[in-house]
């Protein structure tokens, strides 16, 4: 079966791996669905993302909304519906504006920010603050967005069963982190919750004018510690950070009132979660292993920096 061209081999594997029974048809429809879209937003596609792992993004412009994306998570997928509900609801003025939702393709028509590059990270750090500061609590019976840890228990779950199961030692540095992590949301257990992305790393924060503009909300309801956790995430994951560059890092992203400490301890976590969600994600064996490294180190990262400061520094030699 041919499918269109901007649906990358990521995608396909990932939604056959995950949906079995919905995507195949899915797939089938997905060009008459695009030709329909296109007539309906007066959109023309000029580009795509090669390497989407999720769906499909198109650039292109519209008659109607000018320079617009186009993003395509099938309409089965759960992303679709915690997506739209981010765009909407979120607290925050740095999300990417929603112009319209298809549901039946499961597409969204968003602004179009171009994804330039910026070595200088400095509109991205800056951002922090502002989100902390526009930060909303979650009622207590919210649930249009998944549950932190519910989603931590269930992909930290089925890694362990994976590993187990595979009785590979090069998976074996997978469950020390688990149960750490584990253990740790614990000490989370009374904190209150509030509506985050959930995925405010430095690829979804397209700079702009001086500052940043947000796009694929993830949407947890989670304490706000775990806001901050994937920048440092992704920082130390695709960028050789020392602990001091580390240390630094996490002085310049953290608010005031965040508790550093805490703080630490929701990245390592978090790592540990993006860590574990390889088994599920249509990963390669290497890039599972890796996985299992870079939880670990997120852990080393947590422990040197959440050291009581000794005559006024922490030990981040």
């Amino acid at each position: 079966m041919a499918y269109h061209s901007c649906i990358s081999d990521n995608t396909v594997s990932y939604l056959t791996q995950q949906f079995p029974a919905e995507t195949p048809a899915w797939l089938a429809a997905f060009p008459g669905e695009l030709k329909r879209i296109c007539e309906k937003w007066a959109f023309t596609p000029e580009g795509h993302e090669p390497c989407s792992r999720f769906g499909a993004i198109l650039y292109g412009a519209s008659a109607r909304y000018g320079r617009v994306a186009v993003k395509v998570v099938p309409w089965f997928s759960p992303r679709l519906k915690t997506e739209v509900f981010c765009y909407r609801h979120l607290p925050y003025r740095e999300m990417c504006p929603l112009y319209d939702v298809d549901e039946k393709l499961g597409a969204m028509l968003l602004r179009y920010v171009p994804a330039a590059n910026s070595a200088d990270h400095a509109p991205r750090e800056r951002v922090f603050r502002s989100l902390y500061e526009q930060r909303r609590p979650a009622a207590p019976d919210e649930t249009s967005l998944p549950r932190y840890e519910d989603v931590l228990s269930d992909v930290l779950s089925n890694a362990r069963a994976a590993v187990t199961a595979k009785n590979d030692a090069r998976l074996m540095p997978f469950l020390p982190s688990i149960e750490r992590a584990l253990n740790a949301m614990e000490t989370f257990r009374d904190s209150e919750r509030y509506l985050i992305h959930g995925d405010a790393h430095e690829y979804n924060m397209l700079v702009e004018d001086g500052g940043c503009v947000l796009i694929d909300p993830l949407g947890y309801v989670a304490p706000i510690e775990f806001e901050f956790a994937r920048y440092l995430g992704t920082a130390m994951k695709e960028h050789p950070l020392s602990n001091a560059e580390m240390d630094a890092l996490v002085s310049r992203i953290l608010p005031g009132g965040v508790d550093r400490a805490r703080a630490l301890s929701a990245f390592a976590i978090d790592t540990t979660l993006r860590g574990c969600n390889t088994f599920i994600e249509g990963n390669t064996c290497e890039e599972i292993v890796f996985g299992g490294s870079w939880a670990a180190r997120a852990w080393n990262y947590a422990d040197a920096l959440s050291q009581p400061a000794k005559e006024g520094k922490r030990h981040v030699s």
